[in-house]
C-alpha cells in the first residue's frame, strides 16, 4: 500500500522536494519559481483552473476566449474504452485522458494497433487520480474521460511550443523536440524574439538550432489571451502546415519539481510570479 497518499498535501510536497533536491521548499517566503509553484498548488483554489486543466472542458475555455479556430478536431468523447468502436475512427488519430498528463496514444496506423493493449492502458488512466502524484490541485475534481482527436500531420516532427505566462503575459517558451526519438526528449528555451536562452528545465536542450515558427506572433497573442485569468499558466501550441493549433493549459509544469537551471534563472522566473501571500 502506498501510504504517502494519506499524507496532508503540504507534508507530501515537502517530503517530495526533500527527496529530490535535498532541501525543503520555502513555503513561507518562496522566491524561486519551483518553490512558488509548490505554494500555488497548496493555496490557490480557483475553480476556473479546474476547467482549464481539464482537456475536454478547456476546449470551451478556448472558445470563450474567441480562439475556437485553434482547436484540433474532436472525434469522440468516451466514459470507457469499451464504448470506443475502432471501426468509426480514421486510420490515424490520438486518444488521451482529460484529467492528467502523459496519457496519450498516438495511432499512426490503425491496422497495426494492438487494440487490446490500448484498452488496458486507457482503463489504467481512468483508474488513476492524477492529483495524487504531485498534489496538483487543479486536477483533483476533474471527472476522468477519454478523448479522441484528429492526428496532426506536420510532415515531420511535431514540435510543441510551451509558453510560460505570468499574470497574462508570456515571458519565454520551451520548444519540445525529440519526443519519439532515440536521443530522447529535449527542452530548448527561447525568448519571445526567438533568441536562444542559456537555460534548461528538467531536460537537456537540443544541440541544434530550431527554426522560428511562422505563427510565433499569433502564438504570443493567443498565449496572452488564454493566460489573462491566471497568476501563472503554461500555454502549449503546435504548428501544422502554417496553422496554429492549441495544445493544453498547465498550471504546475513538471509538478513544480524541476527547477530552471542555472539557479539565477530559477530566481528570475520566480520573481515574475506575484503570489497573494499575506506577510
Amino acid at each position: 500500500m502506498n501510504l504517502s497518499r494519506f499524507l496532508p498535501d503540504r507534508w507530501f510536497i515537502c517530503l517530495q522536494q526533500l527527496r529530490r533536491y535535498g532541501r525543503l521548499p520555502d513555503l513561507h517566503r518562496p522566491r524561486t519559481f519551483h518553490d512558488k509553484i509548490q505554494w500555488y498548488k497548496l493555496y490557490v483554489r480557483d475553480p476556473l483552473m479546474t476547467k482549464a486543466a481539464d482537456k475536454l472542458a478547456a476546449r470551451d475555455y478556448v472558445r470563450d476566449k474567441g480562439l475556437a479556430a485553434l482547436l484540433n478536431e474532436l472525434l469522440g468523447v468516451y466514459d470507457s474504452p469499451d464504448t470506443i468502436d475502432l471501426r468509426d475512427l480514421p486510420s490515424r488519430f490520438v486518444l488521451k485522458a482529460n484529467h492528467g498528463s502523459n496519457m496519450n496514444i498516438i495511432c499512426w496506423d490503425k491496422s497495426t494497433l494492438d487494440w487490446s493493449e490500448c484498452r488496458s492502458r486507457m482503463r489504467g488512466w481512468l483508474a488513476t487520480r492524477h492529483f495524487e502524484g504531485a498534489r496538483e490541485w487543479a486536477y483533483k475534481h476533474i471527472q476522468p474521460r477519454l478523448l479522441c482527436e484528429e492526428y496532426l500531420d506536420s510532415g515531420g516532427e511535431l514540435l510543441d511550443y510551451k509558453f510560460y505566462c505570468f499574470h497574462g503575459k508570456p515571458e519565454m517558451l520551451l520548444v519540445c523536440t525529440g519526443r519519439h526519438s532515440e536521443s530522447g526528449l529535449k527542452y530548448t528555451a527561447y525568448n519571445l524574439n526567438w533568441q536562444r536562452l542559456p537555460v534548461t528545465k528538467g531536460r537537456p536542450a537540443a544541440d541544434f538550432s530550431i527554426e522560428k515558427p511562422a505563427t510565433l506572433t499569433s502564438m504570443i497573442e493567443a498565449a496572452g489571451r488564454l493566460s489573462q485569468d491566471f497568476l501563472f499558466v503554461r500555454v502549449d501550441f503546435y504548428e501544422v502546415a502554417g496553422r496554429l493549433v492549441f495544445g493544453e493549459l498547465t498550471f504546475y509544469p513538471d509538478g513544480g519539481f524541476h527547477p530552471f537551471e542555472p539557479d539565477s534563472y530559477n530566481h528570475a522566473m520566480g520573481s515574475l510570479l506575484k503570489l497573494p501571500i499575506r506577510r
